[in-house]
């Protein structure tokens, strides 16, 4: 039985590193020891774990602003407010009458009681991480991601309870990406999803849309770089898993850049324009110095391939042909599909749903930063970070540190 168990964690190991397509496995058979029970009986578990201190910060999303992407930095904090009391004010599933979602999520598990976690081991995937390196994600009906792709990493996402739609591009597709609000890792679009603006046509990315509904048990696989935007259908809870690449420490001169160039028009300003600029979780990590900050880099890229007794383990990608990727994907004993492209009516459907029916009046209020950066700045800025740019500035670097 071991053996057969084994077995299975190899192939799925062999999949995830070399799918270039999203995948979908239903009702995977996890064990997980903190997921015995309902949500209910988790939310109760947090709550009693966590009765003698702070409790979790919630977030707390207007559902009727439209008029841009649901930020981070547009989210109220609640402190204080218990997992139970979530679950009675947000968790009924019936949101007629309710005016915010809430949230509490991207939680590392060193942020969640232990018994919360116990059990949880993505070593059944094959990637066995002693650090527990995994983050929790729970939300009401309505709460959402802002669409993005992760600079590092495969993502693999285990849907433990509720239902999720998952809205997925393949790299290649002409997203505009927007590093503002910085966040390091994820590069945003500047395309709504949540509401898709009337004056803005989105069908030039009808070809490219991949989508499914997560159901509790299932598991999605999203490869690198591939942008997705994700948002809960019913109170769910989620927990996910970024595998190392020894392909991201290509990315790190690129990420260090990006937040040089962030930092450098953050220093000095107030603190609206801080807020404007960076992510919640960026605000307490502004660097004192460019040289600092270029060494935290040397020293993380230092660490990975020299530091044997400290580095994390870092896995290779792409070394199976895809006639053997597609053998093993028909030969693994699991419910295991590729995430389907959406029929272009169906897509239309979602987007024209999003756009009319979010607002009152139904339309988009034209987005504003309240004049806390002129456009023309926020456009240099973006243009600076563009991915392609950066990737410029970097054969330039190489070019000279080869001569």
């Amino acid at each position: 039985m071991e053996d057969s168990n084994e077995e299975l964690r190899t192939q799925m190991r062999d999949i995830i590193l070399n799918t270039s397509k999203p995948l979908i496995i239903h009702d995977f058979p996890l064990k997980w020891e903190c997921f015995n029970g309902s949500l209910h009986d988790w939310c109760e578990c947090f709550d009693a774990e966590t009765s003698s201190g702070p409790g979790p910060e919630f977030e707390l999303m207007s559902m009727t602003d439209c008029s841009s992407p649901q930020w981070e930095r547009k989210r109220k904090r609640v402190s204080n407010m218990s997992m139970q009391k979530f679950l009675k004010d947000y968790g009924g599933g019936v949101m007629e009458n309710q005016s915010h979602w809430a949230a509490y999520q991207y939680k590392r598990a060193q942020d969640v009681p232990e018994n919360c976690v116990k059990g949880i081991d993505f070593g059944d995937f094959g990637f066995p991480d002693p650090d527990k390196d995994f983050t929790f994600w729970l939300g009401s009906e309505q709460a959402n991601t802002p669409c993005h792709y992760d600079t590092y990493g495969i993502n693999i996402v285990v849907q433990v309870y509720g239902s999720k739609l998952w809205l997925l591009f393949p790299p290649e597709t002409p997203l505009q990406s927007s590093r503002i609000p910085y966040e390091e890792s994820s590069v945003y679009c500047l395309e709504n999803f949540y509401a898709p603006p009337p004056d803005r046509n989105y069908s030039e990315f009808a070809d490219q849309a991949h989508s499914c509904i997560l159901q509790a048990g299932d598991v999605l696989i999203v490869p690198r770089h591939w942008w997705h935007y994700v948002e809960s259908k019913q109170t769910s809870l989620s927990v996910n898993y970024w595998v190392p690449l020894k392909v991201d420490l290509d990315l790190a001169l690129d990420e260090f850049m990006v937040k040089h160039i962030i930092e450098s028009f953050v220093k000095g300003e107030s603190n609206q324009m801080r807020e404007y600029l960076l992510n919640p979780n960026q605000l307490t990590e502004v660097s004192a110095l460019p040289s600092e900050l270029f060494e935290q880099y040397e020293q993380a890229v230092g660490q990975n391939v020299g530091d044997k007794a400290n580095q994390r383990k870092l896995w290779d990608t792409d070394y199976l042909t895809a006639t053997d990727v597609n053998a093993l994907f028909n030969n693994i004993d699991l419910f295991m599909r590729p995430v389907e492209i959406m029929h272009k009516d169906e897509y239309e459907h979602l987007i024209n749903t999003n756009s009319k029916g979010r607002l009152p009046s139904g339309e988009a209020a034209p987005e504003c930063n309240e004049g806390i950066i002129s456009s023309n700045l926020e456009l240099l800025i973006n243009s600076m970070c563009a991915p392609r740019s950066i990737a410029s500035i970097k054969r330039e670097f190489f070019r000279r540190l080869r001569q």
